[in-house]
């Protein structure tokens, strides 16, 4: 993986390929509390910002991520925000968004991928909901380590 700063002078290039792979490093935060932190003293209406959330990286650059089945964890699950995140993605040509493909939360001074596991029937999926098999629920839990 190829990893390039995602401040906000370097939006992927129009000229460049499709989509650059990259490994972006901060904490996932909601959109309204980053701009807040930026100093963004406007009126903001809460409606169309109250369920984005955005990277945050060590520069404060602010990158949006596209809401999809990657990234939806990070969008319904607020345990997972605000903590240390390095996400794999894509930058997509002429759009200031990240596409992420995998993430990992720092929990317990280790990067570890979340997933939400059923104990009855033993599956683990990748974003909070009922389990696909008994209709129960799924705990939160860090996929645990090979070794």
């Amino acid at each position: 993986m190829l990893a390039i700063g995602l401040g906000a002078g370097s939006p992927a290039r129009a000229d460049g390929p499709p989509a650059q792979d990259v490994v972006a490093k901060g904490k996932v935060i909601h959109l309204a509390t980053a701009l807040e932190r930026a100093g963004v003293t406007t009126r903001i209406d809460p409606e169309p910002v109250s369920r984005q959330v955005v990277l945050v990286d060590g520069d404060g650059a602010i990158v949006p991520l596209i809401p999809d089945e990657a990234s939806r964890a990070l969008f319904l699950d607020e345990r997972l925000r605000g903590r240390p995140v390095e996400i794999k993605g894509k930058r997509l040509r002429g759009l200031p968004y990240l596409q992420v493909v995998t993430f990992k939360v720092e929990e317990d001074g280790r990067l570890r991928t979340p997933e939400y596991y059923c104990n009855v029937c033993t599956i683990h999926v990748r974003y909070p909901q009922s389990c696909p098999c008994c209709d129960g629920e799924m705990e939160l839990r860090m996929k645990p380590e090979k070794d």
